[in-house]
């Protein structure tokens, strides 16, 4: 913990006293320093998952107030390469993240451009509304890059937030819906069966077997891999169906070994998707406002600033579900 000067906004840029701010996947990555993160350079404030009230306004902006309550997307975008023209931003080839490349959100204050914010709706709370980021990754997953229909088996490996968040996307376009985790999940099993899922702790339940036994040997339609570890991705080239799909959204600390034999004889789509997309975030806002996604039941635990060892313990014990600062 340090004490930092409260940053002076730029022309275009807003100060938002920041009212809630979550760890996510990547900042334990941050956290344990893993290959995928060594490159930061040091030091830098973490947190991309966050909202707040603008406190200030640069010289420049046009359309919001002290006051306004509002959340932010998470990537700094060029805007001029041929992804950010696609509306592609989450793979623009000059991007900074917050929290990663520039000062984030686990702080009382940070600045951030007029063109990544977004309104909270009322009864929105800031909460729920840190929550936004998130579940924008997850719609990026599910909704534009996962291919599935109504009625198809869609086994979700990881009960973090982005798993579970997922697995309501997909139960929502109508797929059946399989939780899996580890033993040390307990607590995050537990939140997916309290959202209507199967949840399967894989370290007493076969799940290759499972997912056979209920598929009548065929396998599932889609396997989505929502947690870095190399044991997934096996399992999921194991149980996925012939020409069924893969997609894989972890972060893994190391090369990740892969049976190309078998993808090739049961002709077996891997894709990968990462981040979200600007269009994303709306359809997160009216996820969570209209009551389709809970989000509130994944959120387990809230902490100050001050107490930063203690979220982070949770969230790398995994004895919670989303952890989030109420700085």
């Amino acid at each position: 913990m340090r004490d930092m000067p409260v940053p002076e906004p730029a022309g275009d840029e807003v100060l938002i006293r920041v009212k809630a701010a979550a760890i996510c996947g990547s900042d334990l990555g941050i956290y344990r320093y893993t290959a995928a993160y060594s490159g930061m350079k040091l030091p830098v404030t973490m947190g991309h998952e966050f909202a707040g009230e603008v406190a200030e306004t640069g010289a420049h902006v046009d359309g919001y107030r002290v006051g306004d309550r509002v959340l932010s997307e998470s990537v700094k975008a060029c805007g001029r390469c041929r992804f950010c023209r696609q509306g592609m931003s989450n793979l623009c080839e000059d991007s900074t993240l917050f929290g990663i490349h520039v000062d984030g959100g686990f702080a009382e204050h940070v600045a951030v451009p007029q063109i990544l914010l977004h309104r909270l709706p009322l009864g929105m709370s800031y909460e729920e509304a840190a929550l936004v980021e998130p579940l924008s990754n997850a719609v990026h997953f599910v909704d534009d890059v996962t291919p599935y229909k109504p009625g198809d088996l869609v086994v979700v490996q990881g009960c973090g937030p982005i798993g579970l968040f997922s697995a309501q996307l997909f139960r929502l376009g109508g797929a059946r819906v399989i939780v899996s985790g580890l033993g040390v999940d307990r607590v995050r099993l537990g939140i997916a069966e309290r959202l209507g899922f199967e949840a399967v702790n894989i370290d007493e339940v076969d799940l290759v077997k499972r997912v056979m036994e209920i598929t009548g040997g065929k396998g599932a339609d889609v396997a989505f891999v929502a947690v870095g570890a190399p044991q997934a991705v096996k399992q999921a080239m194991e149980f996925v169906k012939k020409r069924g799909t893969v997609t894989v959204v972890g972060i893994f600390g190391a090369d990740v070994p892969v049976d190309l034999t078998r993808l090739v004889r049961r002709e077996i789509t891997v894709v990968g998707a990462y981040d979200a997309r600007p269009a994303n975030f709306p359809t997160s806002i009216s996820h969570i406002s209209e009551g389709r996604v809970n989000v509130g039941d994944v959120l387990t635990h809230r902490f100050s600033l001050d107490e930063a060892e203690d979220a982070f313990k949770v969230a790398l014990d995994r004895t919670g579900g989303k952890v989030e600062f109420k700085p």
